[in-house]
């Protein structure tokens, strides 16, 4: 029973410590860049609090947005502040923080 309880404790006591170590674990370096995919067809997931209001029968919907919340089109530039996708000859800029999600294929 005495062995019980010690092998109890240090395999607690090595889980708590992995545990531990993995919240701890280091960011990636400050360095690494990250290659956006330009010239490439993608769809963005927008923040729902973004979306524009209902458009009126009469109004047609920008080009690229699409119903259910997401804008397709080719990127073109990405920034701190922007995310630019081309939709034929409309350009539409996004403000960074209202994308969500970003997928592209190449």
């Amino acid at each position: 029973m005495k062995t019980f309880l010690i092998l109890t404790a240090a395999t607690l006591a090595t889980i708590s410590y992995v545990q531990l170590g993995a919240q701890n674990a280091k960011p990636p370096a400050t360095g690494t860049t990250l290659a956006y995919p330009y010239n490439a067809e993608c769809i963005i997931t927008l923040d729902p609090r973004a979306e524009r209001p209902d458009l009126s029968a009469t109004q047609a919907a920008p080009a690229g947005f699409q119903p259910d919340g997401t804008l397709r089109g080719q990127l073109i530039y990405m920034s701190d502040e922007w995310c630019v996708l081309k939709d034929g000859s409309f350009e539409n800029w996004v403000p960074r923080d209202k994308v969500l999600t970003m997928r592209a294929s190449k």
